[in-house]
């Protein structure tokens, strides 16, 4: 696997595991509070990213 794709992977790992905790503490998962949060982490991301793996991880629909 290539260093692109592992940063990839990481990325997208960081983002569920901030949702997962939104998700628990709220009850909810808004993509903008967690890309937001993401940000502050210093985690570089979009919205549409999020999106995708909200959606992924069941917490949002298409």
């Amino acid at each position: 696997m290539s260093v692109r794709s592992r940063a990839v992977r990481d990325r997208k790992s960081r983002i569920g595991r901030i949702a997962r905790h939104l998700n628990r503490e709220h009850g909810s998962v808004r993509p903008d509070d967690v890309v937001n949060l993401a940000v502050g982490c210093g985690i570089k991301t979009s919205r549409p990213e999020v999106v995708h793996v909200l959606v992924r991880l069941q917490l949002r629909r298409r």
